[in-house]
């Protein structure tokens, strides 16, 4: 529509002459796209971008719309026709369209107002995998057909309920999903991470634009694909994310940028599209015969000017995900590597994309949980330094008078934290303190926690409002429970609700959990698939939880405690519902008001100690690591 309409001079006048036009950055104003796509679906029974309103100069709507072609064809009416005819409306049925205004407002409001609680239980768990398992593609992977979405977090849901109800079929489901995206043209396998989506159903052709979020989500579900089957593959997958992330979309003062742009040079994917002579150019006859023939380029292509290197048609993409992003060294495969990175060059130094350098303090949160994941179950400390310089930028330049901000960007953070910004930042915070341990992230975690609950939190009804209580006030406050391309922020404040209450002990987070869960119960019926984050959150209350606390005496600083608390940030993030807390002589003290519980497991001189509490059996202190593993093997059912 912008380049239709907007920049069509008859619009423009028309447009300019009856209307005041307002442009919405939905990635800034999260708020008022929900509350006006709100109004599109109940007018409509559908919504979508780009999206069309017309309202009153109080910004009470009366029309919606999506997408409207400059001039009517196809029985689509034409924005010229739509914005003439409304315009002339108003001059002359003006009280028709402001009653119209009212009775959607009213509407709006009745339905806000009308949440149903329902129990938390199993049944919805049950049928949330069926239906993914109804949906499922056996021959490509993911969940329908084109356009396909990665979805990550349903992968990470359905890998949690085969581990915790002995499904191997719910593992297989995530593996294959996993396998034929990192396989098709959706991955960038010359410089890393996963484009939007795939236009169609195998993966192939990708929408090119990069985003953050989701290639923060996909490094979760490949390590946690690795945590659960020991397979390298989705190991080296994740640390090519992380790769181009830091290279591409790291802020020099740490923060993480929104993504990168599907065209160059005005034509989508033309970054990424190579022929068979321009790989030979640049690596040579042999070499470059090779790797065509490993990534299906060819003379004919299978995209506009080219082709985009995929191993969807290559059973061997397993050792080429080796030699390219893994192994274990050797001239071979270094030579390989170097074969990437001139690809990598060539193509940078033929066009560029234009990067979309907001930092936004939701999606940095996402990703701020990605690193600390993949730096404690890969064993690499660099991600962990990632997260941790970004968790500072956003404590440094994105918070104003002790509340956050949602953007910054070229020196300036603007716009009022919304719940999406609170929750994935508190559960960047939480998830920093399971791999080091340190109690300002835990402190910081329920302080912010503390806001989030009295600004957002619905006490009556359950749920968490988008936007804040002091915050502008829309024509209605709405709450988002979808799980869509990204988990719902009342999804995410699930999941921060039930790891403060598991860590701290604290009652407090436990009752604002509970309603928080009826709630959601309530909000997914007949659709649980569609609410796969709130699911994972559900599942580790209704399934036996594990607790360890370890005590410790001034050893952090030696590199046995390193190595010891590098072991534990392992577990942590390989275990369903397994949450691990340190104390020691050095935090004891603030511990002990962090997590009052934590006053009764005294630090013995003698060295560490384990108490290990499973469901509502707790099991004598220990004085080694080994003996807490083989517990943990036995109550997972792996034998003696």
């Amino acid at each position: 529509m912008e380049r239709e309409s907007f920049e069509n001079d008859e619009i423009a006048g028309i447009l300019n002459r009856e209307y005041v036009c307002v442009k919405v950055d939905r990635e800034e104003r999260p708020d008022v796209d929900s509350v006006y796509m709100s109004v599109c679906q109940a007018m409509n029974g559908q919504g979508g971008w780009p999206l069309t309103i017309i309202m009153t100069p109080d910004c009470r709507p009366f029309f919606s719309g999506t997408y409207f072609p400059p001039k009517a064809r196809y029985g689509r009416m034409g924005l010229k026709e739509l914005l003439t005819a409304v315009a002339d409306q108003w001059k002359v049925k003006k009280e028709r369209l402001l009653d119209n205004a009212e009775q959607i407002e009213r509407h709006l409001r009745d339905k806000e107002q009308t949440s149903v609680w329902d129990e938390p239980g199993l049944t919805a768990v049950h049928r949330a995998f069926r239906q993914f398992e109804d949906s499922f593609d056996g021959k490509n992977g993911g969940f329908s057909g084109a356009p396909k979405f990665p979805t990550p977090h349903n992968l990470i849901f359905l890998m949690e309920y085969g581990a915790r109800e002995k499904r191997p079929s719910a593992l297989s489901m995530a593996e294959k999903t996993l396998v034929q995206m990192y396989r098709g043209g959706i991955f960038d396998h010359i410089g890393g991470g996963f484009s939007r989506y795939s236009t169609d159903n195998q993966w192939l052709v990708p929408h090119f634009e990069k985003m953050l979020y989701d290639n923060a989500l996909l490094v979760m579900a490949y390590v946690k694909a690795y945590g659960r089957t020991g397979r390298n593959m989705y190991g080296w997958v994740a640390g090519k994310i992380l790769e181009y992330v830091e290279r591409e979309l790291t802020d020099s003062q740490g923060g993480f940028y929104c993504g990168q742009d599907a065209d160059s040079g005005g034509v989508e994917g033309k970054y990424y599209v190579f022929t068979p002579d321009e790989i030979m150019t640049v690596l040579g006859e042999d070499a470059g015969r090779d790797f065509c023939q490993q990534y299906g380029i060819t003379l004919h292509g299978n995209f506009e000017g080219g082709s985009i290197p995929n191993l969807l048609q290559n059973e061997n993409y397993e050792e080429i995900c080796k030699e390219a992003w893994g192994g274990e060294g050797g001239s071979n495969t270094n030579g390989k590597r170097e074969e990437y990175r001139r690809l990598y060059q060539y193509r940078l130094n033929r066009s560029r994309l234009h990067k979309d350098d907001k930092i936004l303090v939701s999606w940095n949160g996402w990703m701020i949980c990605a690193c600390a994941k993949a730096g404690a179950v890969l064993r690499e400390k660099r991600y962990v330094d990632m997260a941790v310089r970004a968790e500072a930028f956003i404590s440094s330049h994105l918070v104003k008078d002790g509340r956050l901000m949602v953007r910054y960007r070229d020196g300036d953070a603007a716009g009022e934290g919304k719940l999406d910004d609170y929750a994935c930042y508190i559960l960047g915070l939480l998830e920093l303190y399971q791999v080091t341990f340190r109690t300002d992230y835990l402190k910081r975690a329920a302080a912010w926690a503390e806001i989030m609950t009295g600004q957002f939190f619905d006490l009556k009804r359950g749920g968490f409002y988008l936007y804040a209580e002091d915050g502008e006030q829309l024509i209605v406050r709405t709450k988002e429970t979808y799980d869509g391309a990204m988990p719902s922020g009342n999804s995410v404040a699930a999941r921060v609700l039930h790891q403060l209450a598991q860590i701290t002990g604290k009652l407090k987070w436990q009752e604002v959990l509970e309603k928080q869960l009826h709630y959601l119960a309530g909000a997914m019926d007949g659709y649980p698939s569609g609410h796969s984050y709130a699911l994972l959150t559900m599942m580790d209350v209704l399934y036996p939880s594990k607790e360890l606390v370890c005590t410790l005496p001034a050893v952090c600083g030696m590199e046995t405690g390193r190595e010891l608390l590098a072991q534990l940030a392992y577990l942590a993030g390989t275990m369903e519902g397994f949450s691990v807390v340190v104390k020691t002589e050095e935090n004891a003290r603030e511990m002990e008001q962090l997590a009052p519980y934590t006053r009764d497991y005294p630090v013995s001189e003698a060295g560490e100690q384990f108490y290990l509490c499973a469901g509502q059996e707790c099991m004598q202190p220990v004085s080694r690591l080994e003996q807490v593993i083989q517990k943990l093997k036995e109550e997972d059912g792996e034998g003696e």
